[in-house]
């Protein structure tokens, strides 16, 4: 189902803001822009604009419309972040940077089997990052991806950054470009690991967020669990209850 086109909007703004494309105290497009720019009407504009300011990534000012607040501290989803690389050729913003912790061929777990339609214990690539804000981790995640991916694109087992993501650096080396993804959410518990990767103390709230991409044949490109620290993330969705 499509989204409302309000939504439409605020997503795409959303996703200017987190990629850094609109830097804090940068003026938002005007309405009467956005307007014009969605075939919309102003009504429509306001409510994706109001969404943004519930989530707390613009303010309005008097006299200077729509602004973006001072750097929130939100982290990226791996579909943002393969946006970024697409726009700048470059996965993280200004300030970004990740640390490769491992990347190995590794027996893969029951929920690393069912994800990518591999046997269970089969081999498959595993790339495990931690991201950085200066000198802040805000991320931990692990991208699998199946053994015939990791032949045709080896940098997967380096464990050295790929400055264009690893979902458009598999599409180029493979040819097969990601279509749709499906994200699942969960929040619990950090465990000890994330607790020490993310240099946090325990007990402490963490969302985890398991991004399956696949290709326009409908086949799984590549799979990964990433892990966000509590103040770090939000969503906001907005549906009908009428019949």
């Amino acid at each position: 189902m499509a989204l409302p086109k309000y939504d439409v909007i605020a997503t795409d703004l959303r996703g200017r803001i987190v990629r850094g494309e609109l830097e804090p105290g940068a003026e938002l497009p005007s309405e009467r822009e956005l307007t014009e720019k969605w075939k919309v009407s102003r009504a429509t504009v306001v409510r994706g604009l109001d969404v943004l300011r519930q989530e707390g990534l613009i303010e309005t000012r008097q006299g200077s419309g729509s602004i973006v607040r001072e750097r929130v501290p939100l982290a990226r989803t791996a579909g943002e972040r393969y946006a970024t690389s697409l726009a700048t050729g470059h996965v993280y913003t200004a300030g970004e940077y990740a640390e490769i912790v491992s990347a190995e061929m590794v027996p893969a777990p029951d929920d690393v089997a069912t994800a990518l339609g591999v046997e269970p214990g089969a081999q498959v690539a595993a790339r495990v990052r931690v991201t950085f804000e200066g000198e802040k981790p805000v991320a931990t995640s692990t991208s699998y991806f199946t053994a015939e991916v990791a032949a045709a694109a080896p940098r997967l087992l380096q464990r050295e950054r790929v400055r264009e993501g690893t979902t458009r650096y598999v599409e180029m080396e493979t040819g097969r470009r990601p279509h749709t993804a499906r994200d699942r959410w969960t929040a619990r518990l950090a465990s000890e690991d994330e607790l020490v990767a993310l240099h946090l103390t325990g007990p402490e709230a963490i969302s985890e967020v398991r991004h399956t991409v696949y290709d326009v044949g409908g086949q799984v490109l590549a799979y990964e669990v990433g892990i966000t620290p509590s103040g770090r993330w939000a969503r906001t969705e907005e549906y009908a209850m009428g019949r």
